[in-house]
């Protein structure tokens, strides 16, 4: 008992202990980011919060037991995150974003939201009464909004996009145990990743970040993709998943 308090709470959880060791004895050297998935970061949900929404089980207890992260930030590239003109919250996994949605007659539990706002600037010309045109500068304020979504019968991660132009799923990965790990995996890579590009630009001042990671794609990426083999290899395997967009930066 007092072995088992001495682990993170995470790892008290059997099917996320079962699949973290399955990674390690695939002989995968890539860690989970710890402080990602340390107490307070990650929040588990009381049992009330649960108790008016149609919840299977094994949701309920990932939730209770181990819960999700506030907010995951999935940046591309180190310049991304220097970026002025977006404002990109991430996916926040707020308690108030909780309830049931039926889409394409399939059941989900809503467990979060992402967030991103960019400025949009046009311009167009009048005339003014001497028949001089003036420029006229147009600022508006984009939003893009998604949700991240459980399927109640499989236990699978979507991104679930709804406008007014319907609505569509894109997988993300096969249970919550593999999305919460996928992206603590993701934390720990992305750190040594940016390190290695912010290097390479000091040292090549004439040379464009994108350039860098399309010429070396095999290399830099090659420790998440082991590791996502293994973990979940769907989540790779499936068109446009987030996973696959954040290796492959020619993916829109």
């Amino acid at each position: 008992m007092e072995q088992a308090e001495r682990h993170p709470n995470w790892m008290n959880y059997p099917p996320l202990l079962q699949l973290y060791q399955q990674v390690r004895e695939a002989g995968v050297e890539l860690e989970p980011d710890p402080k990602f998935l340390e107490d307070p970061r990650l929040g588990r949900y009381q049992e009330h919060r649960l108790k008016n929404l149609e919840v299977p089980q094994s949701i309920k207890d990932f939730l209770t037991k181990v819960g999700l992260p506030d907010q995951f930030r999935p940046f591309r590239l180190p310049s991304d995150e220097r970026s002025g003109k977006h404002v990109y919250l991430g996916t926040l996994f707020w308690v108030s974003c909780l309830r049931n949605e039926t889409i394409n007659k399939k059941k989900y539990l809503v467990i979060g939201e992402s967030r991103e706002f960019s400025p949009i600037v046009f311009t167009s010309e009048r005339e003014m009464p001497d028949g001089a045109k003036e420029k006229i500068w147009n600022y508006f304020k984009d939003e893009h909004v998604s949700y991240e979504v459980v399927e109640l019968k499989t236990g699978s991660v979507w991104t679930w996009y709804h406008d007014s132009y319907g609505d569509e799923l894109s997988f993300v990965n096969s249970s919550l145990e593999q999305y919460l790990l996928s992206m603590a995996y993701w934390q720990s890579f992305y750190q040594d990743f940016s390190e290695k590009i912010e290097s390479y630009l000091k040292k090549n001042r004439d040379k464009r970040e994108w350039e860098y990671v399309e010429r070396n794609r095999k290399k830099l990426y090659a420790p998440f993709l082991e590791c996502m083999r293994t973990l979940d290899p769907p989540a790779l395997r499936k068109r446009m998943t987030i996973w696959k967009r954040l290796t492959d930066i020619s993916l829109i």
